[in-house]
């Protein structure tokens, strides 16, 4: 059992980039001397801090937006919660062009389940999120754009699911007890490892999707989109540390996106298969998985 009092040491400053910029020193990654990462291992949790603390004036000098936070899993744990509040911030799922976002309104009633170890759902009746967080999970800062990005190695995550329309059967993780009868279907983007998708028990509205299994997405769009939109089933991002689920109303085309938790379902941004949005990219050793935007 280890003791509550211990102090733990910060972790790795490291991005996955690792080149060393001649004229300064420092890694253009993590910003780190080469002596730095190559002692990082056997320092001080003294010596650790210190440099955590001269990092940020580095990444200045070098121009550096990214960077890794001195995070553990109960940091980042304590940052969830904290956003779960009243006009505290968007929380961000998906990849570039089909994205969920979760966020609660004013006096917006939600139900809140913390288990501890990393897990934590909320829910309103709009929307719900869910994450599981474990020590792979990474924390990330956008300097420019005051974001936080929660990512885990690219190793431990896996590989895009099928490309093509897939019918996944009853949605048994849904964050709601009452929905886990509803059956989910991922429309197979091919990018990333989050998956997007609708949830429905509407007979009529699983019989248009089961004859588009195996489509590609446009296909799948000219089919059956029209369906979707009157139907407008719960849509569920799904990404290796959670999910995000949106309950509210899809517009219809023309319409504009009411403010609060909504989807976007995007082909002219889907066609560029990024997994994120330009400017938000993350090394390729990390996988982008929830994105906050702070209100």
């Amino acid at each position: 059992m280890s003791d509550k009092n211990t102090v733990r040491a910060p972790p790795s400053p490291c991005v996955g980039v690792c080149r060393i910029d001649e004229g300064s020193g420092f890694c253009i990654g993590c910003a780190r001397s080469g002596a730095e990462i190559a002692s990082w291992r056997t320092a001080s949790s003294e010596t650790l801090s210190r440099i955590w603390a001269e990092l940020p004036s580095r990444r200045a000098a070098l121009g550096l937006k990214l960077h890794r936070l001195a995070w553990t899993r109960d940091d980042i744990h304590s940052f969830v919660a904290d956003t779960i509040a009243s006009d505290h911030g968007t929380w961000v799922g998906g990849v570039y062009g089909a994205v969920a976002e979760f966020c609660i309104g004013e006096d917006e009633a939600v139900e809140i389940s913390d288990r501890g170890g990393g897990r934590f759902t909320a829910s309103t009746a709009r929307a719900a999120i869910s994450m599981s967080l474990s020590d792979r999970v990474r924390a990330f800062a956008f300097d420019h754009k005051h974001v936080v990005m929660l990512a885990v190695p690219r190793v431990y995550a896996s590989p895009p699911g099928v490309t093509g329309f897939n019918a996944l059967g009853l949605d048994t993780e849904a964050i709601r007890p009452n929905d886990r009868e509803g059956y989910l279907y991922d429309f197979g983007l091919g990018v990333g490892s989050s998956g997007f998708g609708v949830r429905t028990a509407d007979l009529s509205l699983r019989h248009a999707l089961d004859a588009c299994v195996g489509d590609p997405w446009p296909k799948v769009l000219a089919a059956a989109g029209r369906r979707i939109i009157q139907i407008s089933p719960p849509r569920v991002v799904v990404t290796p540390i959670g999910r995000i689920e949106v309950f509210t109303r899809i517009p219809s085309p023309g319409e504009l996106t009411p403010p609060g938790p909504h989807t976007h379902f995007l082909p002219e941004l889907l066609a560029a298969g990024r997994e994120t949005a330009p400017g938000m990219e993350l090394p390729e050793a990390y996988l982008s998985c929830l994105i906050y935007y702070p209100g």
